[in-house]
């Protein structure tokens, strides 16, 4: 299927309120399973009510995907960072990573520092070479974890 022009869509929103592990799992599941018909991949990070989300996937399949979730009520200030063609997927084995991580994560990650310093330190005003930093980090592996909230790809039953 990787024949379609492939493209990654990145972006931020905040949550309409703060979301428990328990619901956060819940739209990871059914982001899962809405994900896997139309071959989408991606990564999504939550960080005290603001999430930042990757996508890649067939570039009209992601616009279609994208005006849905800048309609969901479950968040607010939905804003597109990247859209852009790509080459291969960085998370061609993941139907949907995810992460629950807090301010000291990402403090250890460089150049994020004097952004997470700011008074409104959520993803919210994320520039995108900092969108660049947290992608190349999850698809190096910095959160992958052996548990619920991370299933490979040939992991998802139908």
């Amino acid at each position: 299927m990787e024949s379609q022009k492939l493209s990654l869509l990145a972006y931020t929103s905040i949550a309409s309120h703060h979301m428990a592990h328990e619901e956060l799992l819940a739209l990871l599941a059914q982001s899962r399973k809405n994900n896997l018909p139309t071959d989408i991949t991606g990564m999504l990070l939550y960080l005290e009510g603001c999430f930042f989300q990757v996508l890649e996937g067939e570039a009209d399949q992601l616009e279609k995907l994208y005006e849905k979730i800048a309609k969901d009520s479950r968040h607010h200030d939905v804003m597109k960072l990247i859209l852009e063609p790509i080459e291969a997927r960085c998370f061609s084995n993941w139907t949907m990573g995810f992460q629950h991580i807090t301010k000291e994560e990402l403090s250890s990650i460089t150049g994020l520092t004097d952004f997470l310093d700011c008074e409104d330190n959520s993803f919210a005003g994320m520039e995108i070479s900092r969108a660049r930093k947290l992608i190349e980090h999850f698809t190096e592996g910095r959160w992958f974890r052996k548990d619920l909230t991370q299933y490979k790809r040939i992991s998802i039953g139908v």
